[in-house]
């Protein structure tokens, strides 16, 4: 019988047998012939031991190269420019080339864009990370939200994801999540289900009813964690039921994004006609004619054993628990692949790690050769691919538009004179002169007259912020105010048909309350139950005192709350009927006298008296108090006076006993 050298463990390959098969190889000594073939190869001690005849070859005496690069990345770069040369030259096949490090997780990354990049052929021998391909990701995003719970974003991510599989959404059309409240973060099943009970076909561009099969997904999700199997089964198929099933596996559910990160799935390339990626390990135990070994700095090859923190050296001999430690099986790789290697060998180290720290180098490095000293930004013989062949030809890469409008932009940055790059745009503007039309706010006159820039990303290009998707810990002051006139409009609503909102009663604001609670759970972040009621509560009490407050009742008064003008968003929401009970059509634009600038708002507050003479206007205000004796300054003078509204029925001009008012409310003058 003939036993070639190989091995059956990953850490061990070509290298070692493990001791577990030792036992079988004496009994067939004792029973058959038996023979070793060891080739170049170092031969263990037991098998001569064992009296196992050994056959072994003359080493090969490969070419043998010294390498420096930058930085990992640029090794990894390097990697692939000389195999590209080694196959551009003809010198060697895709499947006579090597690439190899004593532990090649380090490199993966840069691996596996650079190989995309590049377009060679890289077989990678230990497997790609499940998390690198589009079926691990569909895994990652329904671990992810069984472990956090529901959002906005982990909702809409695996159910894009899930499209792909042909089960419960193979309908779902690509954009149905316009249909979502943008700023809601949805963040647990009753929000869900409550939104998506809103849905009807016309929330879809199809025309088509989706929302029984998300409400069955979130039906199927609300199990949690703890279901995570029966989860898996319903919602994946194939490649991916497969990686669900071996995480589940490999740990317990709730380590699923531990499990995951750590899987990986055999490549698809076949490695007879590719470039292969390897553990050293691996590559000694099938040797190719031309290998290249990198990362071999004194940290990373040979590696350094480290004692088991649970079984301690003085407690169990490490030999027992490892027989072949890693630093010395690293070096039987080493010298087994520089034995086996036929044409070539080339050997790289990285003059400092991904952190920018310096290397030492490591002493199994070839120091005594010449080095080659490779810098970053050279430019290579032979381009590993697309973007490095643009670095290396500096003529082709300035004949492109992105090279022109960079150097451009570079000549702009150190000249004195206003640029494009510096926001000049030319005159009249299309996309300015339809941000400048909008009707504005005061939140959007402040921002043009002190930001202009940030008007036109905000207003013209509308760029904004990324929404939180988690809900706040507390309300922020413009979060409060907000719900506050929200409140208000929704109990004035309520109440003009029971005879004015001055007879507010505690069920009938409460009733209001709820009703803008409810809308602002679908629409926008809340703070934990507690803190949201006690808020709510608060508000309530605001309301009650604001739609109570009066100074002194007018004659016949007439009164409203929440008045939009300008043809504010609410007055557009109004029915006509409504519309005509307003002391001012609410659609009449409302132009700032000397400009072309529309505006539009609400007033909070108009009480007006029978004969039209005399009228109070009052602005609530929800935050600190102003201190006593002290001249009041509404935001230190940058709040409007006076708006040109004009009643329906024309005030005559103003007279000593014309009272107009402007009073302040605060949360803490209840």
């Amino acid at each position: 019988m003939h036993l070639p050298f190989s091995a059956e463990s990953p850490s061990t390959a070509g290298t070692e047998m493990s001791p577990v098969w030792r036992p079988l190889v004496a009994a067939l000594v004792a029973e058959t012939d038996v023979k070793w073939i060891a080739g170049p190869r170092y031969v263990p001690p037991w098998v001569r031991e064992l009296g196992v005849p050994v056959i072994q070859a003359t080493a090969e005496t490969p070419e043998i190269c010294a390498e420096s690069c930058a930085s990992p990345r640029h090794e990894a770069l390097e990697a692939l420019r000389w195999a590209r040369e080694l196959i551009a030259s003809r010198r060697a096949r895709p499947e006579e080339i090597a690439i190899a490090a004593a532990s090649p997780e380090e490199w993966d990354d840069h691996f596996l864009a650079l190989s995309d990049m590049s377009g060679l052929d890289v077989h990678f021998v230990h497997g790609r990370k499940i998390l690198t391909t589009p079926d691990g990701q569909l895994t990652a995003a329904l671990a992810e939200l069984l472990l956090r719970g529901f959002s906005h974003t982990r909702m809409v991510r695996l159910a894009s994801l899930l499209r792909t599989q042909g089960k419960i959404l193979t309908a779902l059309p690509s954009d149905w999540t316009r249909a979502l409240p943008s700023e809601a973060p949805l963040l647990d099943a009753a929000r869900w289900r409550q939104i998506l009970s809103t849905f009807t076909p016309e929330s879809f561009r199809d025309g088509g009813d989706h929302a029984p099969a998300l409400r069955e997904l979130v039906d199927i999700l609300a199990g949690g964690i703890k279901q995570a199997t029966d989860i898996g089964e319903l919602l994946l198929k194939g490649r991916c039921l497969a990686i669900w099933r071996k995480a589940l596996t490999e740990g317990p559910p709730q380590a699923l994004d531990v499990t995951l990160i750590s899987l990986r799935l055999p490549d698809d390339i076949a490695p007879e006609v590719a470039i292969i990626w390897a553990p050293a390990a691996a590559l000694a135990a099938v040797p190719r004619p031309f290998v290249r070994l990198i990362g071999l700095t004194s940290r990373a090859w040979s590696r350094h054993a480290s004692e088991d923190p649970l079984l301690p050296d003085h407690i169990v001999p490490a030999h027992l628990l490892e027989p072949l430690p890693v630093h010395t099986a690293d070096r039987r790789d080493f010298e087994t692949i520089r034995h086996t290697t036929a044409r070539q060998l080339f050997c790289s180290r990285s003059r400092r790690d991904a952190e920018g720290r310096l290397n030492g180098m490591s002493p199994l490095y070839p120091g005594r050769l010449p080095e080659i000293h490779r810098q970053r930004a050279r430019i290579p013989e032979h381009a590993a691919g697309w973007s490095d062949r643009l670095f290396a030809r500096p003529a082709e890469f300035e004949a492109l538009p992105e090279a022109e409008s960079a150097t451009t932009c570079w000549i702009d940055w150190h000249t004195e004179r206003l640029t494009a790059h510096d926001g000049l745009i030319r005159h009249d503007h299309p996309v300015v002169l339809g941000a400048l039309q909008r009707q504005q706010s005061a939140t959007s006159l402040v921002k043009l007259l002190r930001d202009p820039l940030g008007y036109l990303w905000q207003y013209a290009f509308h760029w904004n912020q990324t929404s939180e998707t988690e809900d706040p810990l507390l309300l922020d002051a413009l979060a409060f105010g907000n719900l506050v006139h929200d409140t208000l409009q929704a109990a004035v609503t309520r109440l003009k048909a029971s005879g004015g909102f001055a007879s507010a009663t505690t069920h009938d604001l409460g009733a209001a309350i709820d009703t803008v609670a409810t809308d602002w759970e679908q629409s926008q972040p809340t703070p934990p139950p507690v803190i949201w009621q006690r808020k709510l509560q608060d508000i309530r009490d605001l309301a009650r005192a604001a739609l109570s407050f009066s100074e002194a009742h007018l004659p016949g008064q007439r009164s409203w709350a929440e008045i939009p003008f300008g043809g504010d968003r609410r007055a557009r929401d109004l029915p006509p009927d409504d519309r005509a009970k307003l002391p001012w059509d609410p659609m009449t634009p409302v132009v700032i006298p000397g400009t072309s600038l529309r505006i539009g708002g609400s007033i909070d507050r108009l009480d007006l008296a029978e004969d039209g003479e005399t009228a109070r206007v009052t602005d609530y205000k929800s935050g600190r108090p102003p201190r006593q004796n002290t001249n009041l300054v509404f935001k230190g003078g940058r709040r409007a006076a006076a708006l040109p509204l004009r009643l329906r029925r024309p005030l005559p001009p103003p007279r000593s006993q014309r009272h107009q008012q402007s009073s302040s409310l605060s949360q803490s003058s209840r």
